[in-house]
């Protein structure tokens, strides 16, 4: 489902998740199946009845699979900067690089029974844009309160300090689809290679190409969603050689195919 709000969705974990990242700030909640966990950076954040997973914008993360372990269902949310700013205005500066602070969030049986409402108003045959929001609203003021005292795991988050790098990645989010090699990318801001990777490491925390398929991937997202275009023209609009190599990606990076994605979403009325 889309809104003002962002993006939320059921998915079953059943197979790995690529090391990847997002533009928003991300919350992860088991609704059923194993418990499991996610790799936030390089620290461990389970994923239980009682334990969400928090993930700050651009903060790069990855869902290990084991072969034959029992699949996971969550609820995924992507939060969009400026609503999550106006919700949590009253809880200090807001930074979506530094918001959560830690990878884990408790889940009370308050925040549980919020998660609950989600999910069926989720599932309804024509579910309400402000219902939705409303009670994601709900949900993520419940989970942040309830651990917002509680920031042991706090982190410097890096920023683009190198003007160099903060026009190498304008280049990559302004670029619609058509994306050049990092090598060209390195020749036009006057770099060398070792020295532009190091660089772009220490600015954003993830290499240069995590952070394009972090760029592709919300391209890929909007084409599937908003597009009516062909899952085919949208591949080829991104660069990849068929729509196998295009679905392959998007299942890596989202746990389902751009056509399953595209079948469930429920696009809301505009506001």
């Amino acid at each position: 489902m889309l809104g003002a709000f962002g993006r939320v969705a059921q998915v079953d974990l059943e197979h790995c998740l690529v090391r990847h990242a997002h533009p928003y700030c991300h919350m992860l909640f088991k609704i059923g199946g194993a418990d499991s966990s996610f790799i936030v950076d390089d620290r461990h954040a389970p994923l239980t009845d009682d334990c969400a997973v928090l993930v700050d914008a651009w903060r790069p993360h990855e869902y290990v699979f084991r072969p034959g372990q029992p699949s996971t269902e969550i609820i995924a949310l992507y939060l969009d900067s400026d609503w999550l700013a106006t919700l949590s205005a009253d809880l200090g500066d807001f930074n979506p690089l530094d918001f959560f602070k830690v990878s884990s969030g408790h889940v009370s049986r308050d925040t549980y029974r919020i998660l609950m409402d989600v999910l069926d108003c989720l599932k309804g045959k024509s579910p309400s844009g402000a219902d939705m929001e409303f009670l994601l609203s709900r949900l993520v003021l419940s989970t942040i309160l309830n651990g917002i005292s509680d920031r042991l795991q706090q982190q410097t988050r890096p920023q683009f300090v190198d003007w160099r790098i903060r026009r190498a990645v304008k280049y990559m989010q302004q670029n619609d689809g058509e994306f050049d090699p990092i090598d060209d990318i390195v020749a036009d801001i006057g770099m060398s290679r070792a020295n532009f990777f190091r660089q772009f490491k220490a600015c954003t925390g993830m290499s240069p190409g995590l952070f394009q398929n972090v760029v592709r991937l919300e391209h890929a997202i909007r084409l599937t969603v908003v597009s009516e275009e062909s899952l085919s023209a949208a591949a080829s609009r991104l660069g990849f050689s068929d729509i196998a190599h295009f679905s392959r990606f998007f299942r890596n990076h989202t746990a389902v195919s751009p056509r399953v994605y595209r079948q469930g979403v429920n696009h809301l009325p505009a506001r």
